[in-house]
């Protein structure tokens, strides 16, 4: 019997990605958006759409259990290890599905101007490394489409999580995520300038990926915070009244960010919301997420765009599957290479020093 709601959660917010952009991808700019984010955005913090509230659930989240994982580590390499094993091999099979059968399937030039294109390599390559930031075109491919040449607009939030990643091992090795209140200042601290001089801070790249560094610092602190932070429902009621009163002020944002924050966490560890596990099976929520615009694309090729509901069925029927297979066949086979990997690497640099003194 799992004994909390994070997985459930992590699939839930993959799944308010994948319906948002459906409706999104259907009407394109300026177009429209689906009924339920239609209705929320005027309320929410960054006028957040479905998409967003989705993304920033993950963010908190991930900053809950990264720094969870440096913290119970304690080792850099090991640290670092689980990362980059969690990232990286599901995004180059995605990416190289992408650009090797995707692309010349649906691709306008032909096969041989498709590969001598520099931009299909560029996609490929560039976006392998997550840094410093995402291409989001193939050469010729869905050019026809309401959201013209959009290929995988969801990959903008991943040099975002790396980013935070290195943020926690910097934090981690100078001292201070075990030491709270000195932790607490450095939060505040950050905050307060990102609220003062946004276009000056300079963590992250832009406005967009600061609001995401807000959600996942909130987990961090939450885990930092720990052994003295309570999660009552008294809470939700003090935070949600915290956000409206600052409903449309200069603070908003970051209070619903906070009250969202602490919901999410709220849900993932109250013992008696227990909601079905959707991971007893495997963790599908990162699969789901790197395949869902693609795949949505495709279907809005095949489908057209004017029946967004059947488009959103189709799409969600095929990234289960592709989810399902990236989760068995990539994600858990690498991750069983946790320690192996880290231990190697440690055995040959020791080696290495040893034989040159």
């Amino acid at each position: 019997m799992h004994s909390n709601n994070i997985n459930t959660l992590r699939f839930f917010g993959a799944f308010l990605v994948l319906f948002g952009h459906t409706f999104a991808l259907c009407y394109g700019p300026g177009g429209g958006e689906d009924p339920i984010s239609e209705l929320i955005k005027p309320f929410t913090g960054y006028r957040a759409k479905l998409p967003g509230i989705g993304v920033a659930i993950f963010f908190v989240l991930s900053g809950y259990l990264v720094t969870k994982s440096y913290l119970r580590t304690d080792n850099l390499m090991t640290y670092l290890e689980a990362r980059i094993l969690r990232i990286y091999p599901a995004l180059w099979m995605a990416l190289l599905l992408t650009v090797l059968v995707m692309g010349p399937l649906v691709t306008s030039l032909e096969l041989t101007e498709y590969f001598s294109h520099q931009g299909t390599w560029k996609y490929l390559f560039h976006n392998a490394k997550l840094y410093p930031n995402i291409s989001h075109r193939l050469p010729g491919v869905f050019l026809d489409n309401p959201r013209a040449g959009g290929v995988n607009g969801s990959l903008w939030t991943l040099p975002v999580e790396v980013r935070m990643y290195l943020i926690v091992a910097v934090l981690g090795l100078l001292g201070l995520l075990r030491r709270r209140w000195i932790f607490n200042l450095v939060a505040c601290a950050i905050v307060a300038f990102y609220l003062i001089a946004p276009d000056k801070f300079f963590f992250l790249h832009s406005l967009r990926h600061e609001r995401l560094g807000v959600y996942f610092l909130f987990g961090a602190l939450a885990f930092v915070n720990r052994d003295i932070l309570t999660l009552h429902w008294l809470g939700v009621l003090f935070l949600g009244a915290i956000a409206a009163i600052n409903f449309k002020g200069a603070f908003y944002d970051v209070t619903f960010a906070v009250c969202l924050g602490y919901v999410t966490l709220y849900i993932a560890f109250h013992e008696h919301i227990k909601f079905p596990d959707f991971a007893a099976h495997g963790d599908f929520s990162y699969g789901l997420y790197l395949y869902a615009f693609p795949i949505t694309q495709l279907w809005i090729l095949f489908i057209g765009p004017g029946k967004p509901w059947l488009v959103f069925c189709a799409t969600f029927a095929t990234t289960m599957l592709l989810a399902v297979s990236s989760w068995h066949l990539v994600e858990k086979p690498t991750l069983r290479l946790k320690g192996k990997l880290s231990s190697w690497i440690e055995t040959l640099v020791g080696g290495h020093k040893r034989s040159s003194i």
